[in-house]
């Protein structure tokens, strides 16, 4: 489950918004080094919200939020004020990672649409409720719509995700606004998150183990202490210990399924490309609960600049030698010599080793494909989420089948 740090901005400072009615909390931590902390402690996303820009003022804290997503590595979504075409352009086009947009994707679907046609797998919905229904305009007027009537056609628009956050949340405990997040998710294929929901472990612990439910936003809880980001995420990162079995095989010995860990090869340095593998290892993992899949690139833990050549290479054969398999992705394959040693060395290591390619791509990366056991080859879609789904659908039944096969 996907832990995201939240930092919502007011006037150039941290804050939390609790409800339309009432005044912010302020917390005595400026945003800058709320995001240091965040980065230090293994933030993969951070959600960054401009309250001002949500509320229509014509002072916003846009100017901090780019200095902030160019000093940080760690990929920002963005949310609050988007309005326009030129505002979810301008945020993408500073180094946004996702652009979330509130009021416009339920008033202008057809502008919505537009966004995700030209920015596929950038654009999340944020869909805010009360009393069951949703609210817009930050919060301040209730539409006749009810959420799960209406995540369908936001899917269908193409958002890449939605995040729930339900006004009603401090008024009493978490269960209903959880249980309205998974009526959400039964209507649509695409990650659902939950938002405000999480005050302490024991509720990290509780979305785990609940369905439906792709992640949390967390904001108050991380700020005034409750728990660190880096307990977050290892509550959040805790497996199943007795998960029941769906099919026989010796990855579910006993009835208890192991994890199959799948190195990511194949590194490519474009944005695109990047945001390709992680939106695949996303997909791979919501697929099947009983596969981890490694980035090196971005998951590795140590400083290239810090390590001699061979220091590095040893870091990589480590991961190589603790995975089950080596996946790579064979098109747009930006340093062939990396991705030679990659797969060289997982064949020597006898590793099964699975190329995943377009069929455009099929027979360019041909040095590469002779050295696979097997090969997952694709047709993208339009759909940038039915591709996904049935890459991963693909990658997880040649895993299972090479599983059999050994036993």
């Amino acid at each position: 489950m996907l832990i995201v740090p939240e930092i919502q901005i007011s006037e150039g400072r941290v804050v939390t918004r609790v409800s339309p009615e009432a005044d912010n909390i302020v917390h005595d931590k400026d945003p800058v080094t709320a995001v240091r902390e965040f980065e230090e402690q293994g933030a993969e996303r951070i959600h960054i919200l401009d309250v001002d820009a949500a509320l229509g003022r014509e002072r916003t804290n846009a100017a901090l939020i780019r200095r902030i997503i160019t000093g940080t590595p760690v990929p920002i979504q963005v949310a609050g004020g988007m309005r326009t075409m030129s505002h979810v352009e301008e945020w993408l086009q500073a180094g946004a990672h996702n652009v979330v947009l509130g009021t416009l994707a339920i008033t202008n679907q057809p502008l919505l649409a537009e966004a995700c046609a030209y920015h596929p797998s950038a654009i999340l919905a944020n869909v805010a409720t009360k009393g069951g229904y949703v609210m817009i305009d930050g919060w301040q007027t209730q539409t006749a719509y009810r959420p799960q009537d209406i995540v369908y056609d936001l899917q269908m628009a193409g958002a890449a995700g939605i995040i729930h956050f339900d006004i009603d949340r401090r008024e009493g405990d978490a269960s209903t606004s959880l249980a309205l997040t998974m009526e959400m998710k039964a209507n649509v294929v695409i990650p659902v998150y939950s938002s405000g929901t999480v005050h302490s472990l024991e509720d990290i612990a509780r979305l785990r183990h609940l369905p439906n439910i792709h992640g949390a936003i967390v904001g108050e809880a991380l700020l005034n202490g409750s728990f660190t980001l880096a307990e977050a995420l290892e509550v959040a990162g805790q497996r199943y210990e007795n998960p029941e079995p769906e099919t026989e095989s010796v990855l579910a010995a006993d009835g208890i399924h192991s994890t199959v860990k799948v190195y990511l090869a194949g590194y490519n340095l474009s944005p695109a490309a990047r945001r390709w593998n992680q939106d695949l290892r996303l997909a791979i993992t919501d697929d099947s609960p009983y596969v981890e899949v490694f980035i090196p690139q971005e998951d590795l833990d140590v400083d290239p600049g810090s390590l001699s050549g061979r220091e590095l290479q040893a870091a990589y054969e480590k991961v190589v030698d603790d995975a089950d398999v080596v996946a790579v992705v064979l098109d747009g394959v930006s340093s062939e010599a990396w991705t030679g040693f990659e797969c060289g060395y997982a064949r020597a290591r006898g590793k099964y080793l699975l190329g995943i390619a377009t069929r455009d791509g099929l027979g360019k990366g041909s040095r590469f494909e002779a050295m696979c056991d097997d090969m997952v080859v694709f047709d993208p879609a339009e759909d940038w989420h039915q591709t996904l789904a049935e890459v991963a659908r693909e990658v997880n039944a040649r895993l299972l089948e090479a599983d059999e096969a050994a036993a």
